[in-house]
């Protein structure tokens, strides 16, 4: 099973999406206590009853297309998904849309959030023979 979205398409090239860590950006969840707190990756794993990760389209690894978005989880008690929003977008709608159709099939355990926001990086990189 994947971990937190990470991804490998092997064809003409390797495209990688996962979630990172940036200086600005981190993963940061909203408790079901109230609390705000940032999370590793581990952390969120732990807590995470599913976790796909997103396809890369096929049109945007044919246009070589590139970002970095953030995306915010809003979960119901039950540790489903309810919402995705695009807090900052990757700049290319097809490469949130895509983010979005993955984390709306994230599930938590129950009573555990409220949100957790994701950053997410896509990248295409050539394959070296």
């Amino acid at each position: 099973m994947p971990t937190l979205g990470r991804i490998l398409v092997a064809a003409w090239f390797t495209c990688v999406v996962l979630p990172v860590a940036l200086a600005a950006d981190q993963t940061t969840a909203v408790w079901s206590d109230g609390h705000t707190a940032a999370l590793s990756d581990e952390e969120l794993v732990r807590y995470a009853l599913a976790s796909p990760g997103a396809g890369y389209p096929e049109a945007a690894q044919k246009a070589k297309l590139t970002g970095t978005g953030l995306y915010e989880l809003q979960m119901h008690l039950t540790g489903k998904t309810t919402q995705v929003k695009v807090i900052r977008s990757s700049g290319h709608a097809v490469l949130d849309q895509a983010a979005k159709g993955a984390f709306m099939k994230w599930r938590f355990k129950p009573g555990v959030f409220l949100s957790v926001r994701i950053p997410v990086s896509w990248s295409v990189n050539k394959v070296r023979k």
